[in-house]
């Protein structure tokens, strides 16, 4: 049973929107909106007029945006972090809506710190699996509370696709772990090294939780890190808008991805 909030925001956009029957979406990480495909028959609702909470992070647009694309329908979706209010109920909520809209494949993408000293800002990594270093879990006293399987976190063959598609257009792809922290906070240089010490390849403060709650609802996952700065040890102050300036570096390749994709 997913929340009656849920359920009441589902409703308003099936009727007042004619929205339904999602086939794939995007959750634009920071700075990453430009990386999503181009839609048409767009409609936008923002969060704010059904009573969604705002995100309070620059860079993300805090409203949903419906539309077609290669005769899919598809959303795009800011994703609300557990930092930003300290309530569970609200990171889940945005996933409850689009199932209750029937949703079937997600794609998380994700600004995010390099690990994996062979990284550099600009790459982009194919997230084959997650590491959960929160402390949080986001099915914790869940309504509905059952034992979610997350052996195939990351969905194989959606995994497979976007290789193949980077190898046929010539894109360098990595392909790793992420492991995410909670947050607002950075990460300390000793975080990083026990991190990369446990086999993760990049790192940020969201997708795992969002990976967790899309398939305990039953939605297929892919993920995809862009890198936007690598640890080496010899760091300056890290800044968000700087986050949000490296982030374009990789959106045209990210974009060209998600386009072959979707025609799936």
């Amino acid at each position: 049973m997913k929340c009656n909030k849920a359920k009441k925001i589902a409703e308003i956009l099936k009727k007042k929107y004619k929205i339904g029957n999602i086939d794939y979406v995007i959750v634009a990480g920071s700075g990453l909106l430009d990386a999503v495909v181009d839609l048409e028959d767009i409609t936008i609702v923002p969060y704010d007029k059904i009573r969604m909470p705002k995100s309070r992070v620059s860079g993300h647009s805090g409203k949903f945006i419906f539309g077609k694309y290669c005769g899919k329908n598809v959303a795009i979706v800011s994703r609300v972090h557990y930092y930003e209010y300290g309530d569970m109920n609200k990171v889940r909520l945005p996933y409850e809506v689009l199932s209750y809209l029937d949703t079937k494949k997600v794609i998380l993408l994700t600004a995010s710190g390099g690990i994996n000293k062979t990284f550099r800002v600009g790459d982009i990594m194919l997230i084959s699996d997650h590491i959960n270093f929160t402390g949080q879990n986001p099915l914790v006293a869940i309504k509905d509370l059952k034992f979610t399987s997350m052996t195939n976190a990351y969905d194989k063959d959606m995994f497979n696709k976007m290789a193949q598609i980077a190898d046929e257009n010539d894109i360098n792809v990595r392909q790793g772990v992420h492991i995410q922290f909670l947050g607002p906070s950075y990460e300390t240089m000793a975080e990083i090294a026990f991190a990369k010490s446990i086999g993760a390849d990049s790192v940020s403060m969201s997708t795992v939780f969002d990976c967790i709650i899309c398939n305990y609802l039953g939605m297929k996952v892919a993920g995809i890190a862009s890198i936007v700065n690598v640890f080496s040890g010899n760091e300056e102050n890290l800044d968000h808008k700087k986050v949000l300036d490296d982030a374009q570096k990789t959106c045209q390749k990210i974009k060209i991805i998600l386009s072959e994709l979707l025609k799936e």
